[in-house]
This record gives C-alpha cells, structure tokens and sequence, in this order.
C-alpha cells in the first residue's frame, strides 16, 4: 500500500473543510437576494405543485410530473413550506448544497491517495494539499455560479451531491474490504449506502445515467483487484444502469426533452438532427474548457452557432477531446513499458475521464434544443479541478520537492481566491432580473430570447416605456417568439395602445395557438373594454389549454357576471373549487354571482373565505352586494 500519512490531530483535519467553507461563503456573500429568473418562474414561482408537500408524498402527483427530478422538486416544496417565495431561504439551500459538494471533492481526492496504486505515488504526501486546491477551485471558480446562484439548477448541484457521495462511500467502503476492517453486515450496509445514493441521484436530475459507469472508472483507476473480485464489488451499483433510460421510457417524451435544461414554454426551438448536435458540441466542449481555464464573457443565454460539418470550431474541439483523451489513456498505456511513470498520473486520468464521461449526457448524440449552459459543468468540472491540483502538485514538485505541498496550497489558494472574487462580481450580474438579462442581451445581442426576457423583466417592475422597444426589437430578431408578442401585447395595453396590443397579442395565437397566456391576455384587454361577449371565448379557451389557469377562470366569472350569466359563474367555479382556491378575486366573483342569484348563505361562505386570503376584497363584496352595480370587479 505505500508509506501512510502520519495521524493529524482533528483541528488540523478541520483547517482545509474549513477554509473551503469560509471562501465558499465570502464568494457567495451577495448572493442570498437574488430574483428568480429564467425558468425559475415555471419551476417556482408557478409550480403549484411545490405549494403543498402533499404532492410530493409517495403516490403524490409530484412524482409522477417528474419522476427524473422528484428529490429536487421535493426540495423546492420544502423550501415553499417554510418561507413561500422568499429568495433567500431558496439561495441558502444551494448554497449549503454547493460547500457540500466541495467537501465532498475534498473527501474524494483524499480518499484517492488511500487506494492501492497512488497509495505509492510520490505526490501522496502532497495528497492533503492537492485535495484542498481542487475543493478550493471547485468551490470558488465563477463558471458554478449558473448551477448555484442560478435557483433552478439545483437540479444539478443537487444531483451531484448525491453522486459524489455514492463514489466517496463506493471508495470507503472498497478501502474498508481492503483492509479487512469490515464486517460482514456493514460490508453489507456499505454496499446498500452506495446504490441508495445512485437512486437519489437518478431521482434528482437524469445527469446520473453515467454514475455507475463513474464508480467502475475509479474501481478500473485506483484498485488492483481480480477482475471477478471487482465485478463482485460493481455488481449492485452497475444494476441501477437501467433506471434513468427506463424512466424516460415510462414518461414517453424524447431523452432531449426530458434532458431539457428549460420549460418548453422558455426554449429555443430547433430541430437538430443528432449528427449537428454531436458536431456543435465539440465546439461546445472546447467552450467549456476555455471558461474553465480562463472565466470571461460568462453569459445565461449564449448565441452559440450550429455546425453542420467539422469547420475550424469543432475542429479545434474535436482536437482538444482526442488530446483529453490521449492524456487520460497514457498512465494505463504506458505502466508497463515504463514503470518509472508516477502512479499520481492515474489521478489526471481520471479526473479527464470523469470530465468527458460527466458531459456525454448533455454533450453528446442526444438533442437538446438549447446546445450549451454553463451549469452543465458543474459535474464534469469535479474531474477538471482533481486533474488540475495533481498537474499542479507534480510540477511543484519537480520545481521545489522539499516543499512541493506549501507550494502547491499557496499557489491553489492564491488563484482560488482570484476566482472568488470573479464569482463574487458574477453574482451581482445574477442580483436582478433586469441585469442577468441585460447582460445577456449584451453578449448575445443577436437572439431574440434574452431581449423577450429583459423585456418581461422591465415589464414586471412596470417600466413599460422601456420594456416596449426592448420587446420590439426581440420580436423583429424572431418574429415567431410567441413569448416576447404576448408580453409585448401585455406592455401595449398598459400603456394605452389598445389597438397595437390587440395585434400583438392576436399575433402570439397564430404562431402559438395551444398556448394559453395570450389567449388569457387577449380576454383581459376586451373585458377592459367591455367587450364581454368578445372576452368569454378567450377565456374559455385560455382554460382548455391550462385547466389549472385560475386567472382564467376567474376573468370569464367577471365577464359572465357583467353579462348577467351568474349561474353560468356558479357553476364554472363550483366545478374548479380545487384550481380557485387560492385565487381571492374568484371567489370575490363567486360570492357576487352568489349575493345576486339570492344566495345569501353561499356568498357569506365566500366573504369568510375573502376574510382569509384578502381582507380589503371581502369587504368590496359587501359593499358590492348591498350595490351591485358597483360590483364587476377582475
């Protein structure tokens, strides 16, 4: 096994854990009151199903939405029940998640230089240094941002959290059988700890596919066991393969669909055929690695060509893949014919090998309409950092031996913290909707989407006047961004420009017919006007497309009621108790439909329900009932 590290006393094991935290924290600092953006609104701030915890219980329609991302989910629901929609409770939890994560590179590495073969390498007494850079790296580097700043992905953090843990316990637990140190049951319960971890992990994000293929690499790097004796140990964890295909298969949407980083109401329409797909993400690849090496130009919403054959951009990746792949091949090529090769090289090859293998889900033969995201490294950049503090620690030791592991801690924590001042900039970018698309918009001043989004974005604070222009242009760079012609629509009416509002909104249905908003939008804009027998049918149809629309429902009760149809609002919300629940200017229409067909018991129920969600409502449904003409309220 090679010469051991000497025992540590617990303060110094707590040095390194410790300073990973405190510059994850500095890092992050300004980052607790970030706005929701992006599809943060369709898996947040929209998502009834996160409302109640009961959707997430077993056999709860939460599972069932998203079976790939139930832990997640689950997540957000909890994070629901204890603070609603308070960003900062949202920003704490991927926060923790993220100093997880980095503990977890730190525990890996280190666990690294306990197996059999690097147990003998002359970096291993530098290992406690090279562990602390790669978790510094992780930690600090401004490219995580997107996966922790960013509400939604973590999806991915997450994921990866219950991934690094299954291959920290798969690698403990071999070590404990190498020794001989464990017992029958807690061999057994050391095995059941690592396949409960891959299942968390393939129900947190589909990225887990790859996990049992990633534990059998470490197996392949590290241990020297007979090919039987490794099956043995693979056995349980290469038996989860089938989990994430299967499920994909169950829910009879496309991979690329289900992979999808964004709601299909935020995506990039494309139809690339698988062949593109794999030509463009080498070029993607090569992204990766550059903003990974040098973090500039970071942006949420890149404007990122397709190719279609191997022009100089996949070129170049494809070059710098088969270069990985070549390093990575070396150390097990190479053992034999020269033994004088470190065995600290198996360390750089796995972190390449866990790279490339990290991205093949996303980054592979499988389309995906949007073609790169920054979070999407977020896993693969554990193999990076790793390979990265090794290469590092060899060349320190090559420059100065006799104090190669001081060198390499100064020189990691000197451009850990570098990074943690650019992720720190980075975060301000990230601290409201208007600037993350703003700054998107910047960079990618040719797409349509992230001028629809800042848009949007103005139009939330009611700065119409310059959210029109900015949705304008959106609309004139994609005229079929069915988004930007709803909120546009929305923006014009605001503003008095009926007509133009009605053109645009009536616009966003013709390319986009099954889709409810503008339909809602439309309804609005004519019940404005008083054009009520105009306004039903949208709303009608708004709730056709949505049956969980409860701004729909309780427009078309306004309008019925300001026909006089209030049997028709009775029954229309009777039947949608379960969608109006929460929805006060619904029952405000409902107790008035009530009050005026004589009802007075039913419309008192619905002034006590007002009393509950909207005081200063219930108290118009009063007046509104001793006046009905005052009434008619949206």
């Amino acid at each position: 096994m090679g010469p051991r590290e000497p025992p540590e006393p617990w303060l110094t094991r707590l040095r390194g854990p410790a300073a990973l935290v405190a510059l994850g924290l500095l890092a992050y600092a300004n980052s607790f009151h970030a706005e929701l953006t992006f599809d943060d609104d369709w898996s947040i701030r929209n998502n009834l199903l996160i409302r109640s915890l009961a959707n997430y219980l077993p056999g709860g329609v939460g599972y069932q939405a998203q079976p790939t991302r139930y832990l997640a989910n689950l997540s957000f629901a909890l994070n629901y029940a204890l603070g609603g929609l308070d960003v900062t409770g949202y920003h704490a939890v991927n926060l923790a998640i993220h100093l997880a994560n980095a503990l977890l590179v730190h525990a890996l590495v280190r666990l690294c230089f306990r197996t059999p073969r690097l147990a003998r390498s002359a970096l291993a007494p530098q290992s406690r240094a090279i562990a602390l850079v790669a978790a510094l790296l992780f930690v600090a580097h401004p490219l995580q941002t997107q996966a922790v700043t960013y509400v939604v992905q973590r999806l991915t953090s997450l994921a990866t959290t219950f991934y690094l843990l299954a291959v920290v316990l798969y690698a403990r637990w071999r070590l404990a059988r190498i020794a001989g140190t464990a017992r029958p049951l807690g061999s057994a319960a050391g095995q059941a700890a690592v396949v409960a971890s891959a299942l968390l992990a393939m129900r947190t994000k589909e990225i887990a596919a790859t996990l049992p293929v990633a534990v059998a690499l470490f197996e392949w790097s590290f241990f020297e066991s007979r090919w039987r004796e490794r099956l043995r140990c693979l056995a349980p964890v290469l038996a989860t393969l089938p989990i994430v295909p299967a499920s994909v298969l169950v829910s009879h949407a496309s991979l690329g669909d289900v992979l999808s980083d964004v709601a299909q109401a935020t995506r990039v329409q494309t139809a690339v055929s698988r062949h593109d797909y794999l030509v463009t993400q080498l070029a993607v690849i090569a992204r990766y690695l550059r903003l990974l090496v040098l973090p500039t130009g970071q942006n949420l919403d890149y404007d990122f060509p397709i190719y279609r054959s191997l022009e100089p951009a996949p070129a170049l990746g494809l070059l710098l893949v088969l270069c990985l792949g070549a390093v990575a091949a070396w150390p097990h090529l190479a053992g034999r014919a020269r033994p004088a090769l470190d065995p600290g090289a198996r360390l750089v090859s796995f972190g390449i090998a866990w790279f490339l293998l990290a991205l093949a889900v996303e980054s592979s033969v499988i389309p995906i309409a949007d073609v790169i995201f920054e979070h999407r490294v977020y896993l693969p950049s554990v193999g990076f950092f790793a390979a990265a503090a090794t290469a590092l620690a060899a060349l320190a030791r090559r420059l100065v031996p006799l104090r190669a592991g001081a060198v390499t801690a100064v020189a990691g924590a000197a451009v850990s913290l570098a990074l943690g001042a650019a992720t720190f900039a980075r975060n301000q970018v990230w601290a409201t909707d208007v600037s993350i698309w703003a700054d998107a918009v910047a960079k990618s001043p040719g797409k349509s989407r992230p001028r629809g989004n800042l848009g949007l974005a103005l139009a939330r604070l009611h700065r119409e006047a310059e959210a029109i222009p900015v949705l304008r242009e959106a609309v004139r760079l994609d005229p079929g961004n069915f988004r930007a012609l709803t909120n546009l629509g929305v923006c014009l009416s605001r503003a008095g420009s009926a007509d133009e509002a009605r053109e645009a909104l009536l616009a966003a249905i013709r390319v986009k017919p099954d889709y409810a908003e503008p339909q809602y939008d439309l309804g609005r804009l004519l019940l404005q006007q008083g054009r009520f027998a105009e306004a039903a049918p949208y709303f009608r149809r708004a709730i056709e497309l949505q049956a969980d629309y409860a701004d729909a429902y309780a427009n078309l009760a306004a309008t019925w009621n300001a026909m006089g149809r209030y049997g028709d609002t009775v029954a229309l919300l009777e039947g949608a108790r379960a969608v109006i629940r929460q929805a006060p200017v619904a029952h405000y229409n409902l107790g008035l439909a009530y009050g005026l067909l004589g009802n007075e018991p039913a419309a008192r129920a619905e002034m006590a329900v007002l009393d509950v969600l909207s005081p200063g409502l219930a108290l118009q449904l009063r007046r509104d009932l001793a006046d009905p003409t005052a009434g008619q309220r949206r």
